[in-house]
């Protein structure tokens, strides 16, 4: 499955572009560097039709209004988290030296939903523990897991709405998914589930 991965914003956020063989596709937590993301879309004459996050934390949407702007893509986000498009201290929009960022959903996504683009078909996988409503997408071999599961090791829990038991939930929930993928995480390096369910050792702990 074709995509390209741009380390945004300050804290190098891990945006992903994936798309099919007709250039329809998707961005998946544009956190910053607008202008790098829409010149590889350009680049690629991609007709982007959804923005899409997995979860409302300021360092994967900052660049959402000038995506949405230049695109006309919907947003699609969890349902958990819809709060936080309105509430700084949820989407810790202050850590970016900001107070308010006017997002609106064009569609809230719930645990099992489908969302079609073109050829491709995304999975929503509620898993709850960095966030209320944070979400992993699974399409076709990729599994973007936003900030839940990383190369070895997994998102904070410390922040508002964060909930340990709820993570370690969650983890249980990816390992136990059957078949291996190529992990597009939030933060970090490319991985695969098989290499972190025998590395990872919170996955090993569970």
């Amino acid at each position: 499955m074709p995509f390209v991965r741009l380390a945004v914003g300050k804290l190098d956020t891990n945006c992903y572009i994936i798309f099919d063989d007709q250039n329809k596709g998707v961005i998946i937590d544009p956190g910053g560097d607008a202008h790098r993301i829409l010149d590889a879309v350009e680049e690629r004459q991609l007709k982007i039709e959804y923005v899409m996050l997995t979860h409302v934390h300021f360092d994967h949407m900052l660049a959402v209004e000038k995506i949405q702007s230049s695109t006309k893509a919907g947003l699609l986000v969890p349902r958990g988290d819809v709060e936080a498009l309105s509430d700084s201290s949820k989407s810790l929009m202050f850590m970016a030296g900001r107070t308010k960022l006017s997002l609106k959903a064009d569609r809230l996504l719930d645990d099992g939903d489908i969302i079609a683009v073109g050829k491709l078909s995304f999975r929503v996988i509620h898993t709850p523990g960095h966030t209320p409503g944070s979400s992993c997408y699974l399409c076709d071999d990729l599994l973007i897991t936003g900030d839940t599961l990383f190369a070895g090791g997994f998102g904070r829990t410390d922040f508002a709405g964060g909930d340990n038991h709820a993570m370690r939930r969650s983890l249980v929930r990816l390992s136990e998914l059957k078949g291996d993928y190529t992990v597009l995480p939030g933060h970090g390096e490319i991985t695969t589930l098989d290499k972190e369910r025998l590395d990872n050792p919170y996955m090993r702990l569970i």
